[in-house]
């Protein structure tokens, strides 16, 4: 008997289908990349409004170029990073908002640098000394600029001021002590200003004197050789500080705060005085007589009570003290 052979018959499978394995295989892989790309995208906004946040909360609390320009650095330096990550990943979208940030950081200090400043004010102010005081505080608060104080004023004293607003002046009495208190008013922001203040002051030498001096950034000439300082107390941001002190007749406190900058103090040659500084800052203590005890920096004998007790707060930078 002869025997058929049949062969197999291959059954095609229509367009458009696959195996049930495979299509299984393809459904489960798309769904973590559907749910990948909600999180990036959900990340992306949620980085973006920070940083919105972020520069519009610093650009109101900027009074000068030079602040900008601090600020423009680490978000240059954060948007190339988000243009590098991007390109890593193939994130367009991610590559284009490190260019927008490096943008903005380079484009705002160019905006303030070309804005007007506007008019500004100019105060020549004076006041007579009160009657029955016999001792005087100064208190000055500025967002930035220039302050030189010296003595020579006939009466109290005499100011030149000059600000982008009208300076507020009051004289004032505690006890016996006539209070001046001068101050700028508050500007902030990236086109608030361009310019900060210029103030000039000369203060009574027939009285002893406590000065208080704020700032956001500041360059000081503080010129104290021919008055009775009993304390000096300032505070402020990127500061280049120049301190002339007179003999001391007490023992007066010297507080200076910065955030950074150069400080040169310039003490007469006999005094005595001890200086503690808090913050990395090149010194040349060393070179000038100093030696360092117990943490601080002594010359002569600081515990006398006609001596000084300096101390300087700042992030970094560098003080040096000058012999006159």
């Amino acid at each position: 008997m002869r025997q058929e052979q049949y062969e197999p018959v291959e059954h095609g499978v229509p367009d458009g289908t696959q195996p049930l394995a495979d299509a299984d295989d393809d459904y489960w892989a798309a769904e973590p990349e559907r749910r990948g790309n909600g999180a990036y995208w959900t990340g992306v906004v949620l980085l973006g409004a920070g940083l919105i946040a972020t520069i519009a909360g610093l650009a109101t609390h900027v009074t000068s170029i030079v602040q900008t320009v601090l600020l423009a650095l680490p978000l240059v330096a954060i948007g190339i990073g988000l243009e590098r990550v991007g390109r890593s990943v193939a994130r367009g979208s991610l590559r284009a908002l490190g260019s927008l940030l490096v943008v903005i950081a380079i484009a705002s200090p160019v905006v303030l640098y070309v804005s007007s400043p506007g008019g500004g004010f100019s105060s020549n102010l004076s006041a007579p000394v009160p009657a029955g005081t016999n001792q005087a505080i100064l208190r000055t608060s500025e967002g930035g600029g220039q302050l030189r104080i010296a003595e020579g004023a006939v009466g109290l004293y005499q100011a030149e001021l000059r600000s982008p607003g009208q300076p507020a002046a009051e004289v004032s009495t505690s006890g016996k002590a006539a209070v001046v208190d001068l101050r700028a008013p508050a500007q902030r922001g990236l086109l608030a200003r361009n310019r900060g203040s210029d103030w000039g002051l000369r203060l009574n030498s027939s009285l002893p004197w406590r000065i208080q001096a704020q700032a956001g950034a500041l360059t000081g000439d503080f010129d104290l050789r021919e008055l009775d300082l009993r304390e000096l107390d300032i505070e402020s941001g990127i500061s280049r500080l120049a301190v002339r002190l007179n003999q001391p007749s007490v023992q007066v406190p010297v507080n200076i705060r910065i955030s950074t900058g150069l400080v040169d103090i310039y003490l007469p040659t006999p005094a005595s005085a001890q200086i503690q500084v808090d913050g990395p800052a090149v010194n040349n203590f060393s070179s000038v007589g100093f030696t360092e005890r117990n943490g601080a920096w002594v010359t002569g004998a600081p515990d006398r009570n006609d001596s000084f007790k300096i101390t300087v707060h700042l992030t970094g930078g560098r003080v040096r003290i000058h012999r006159l």
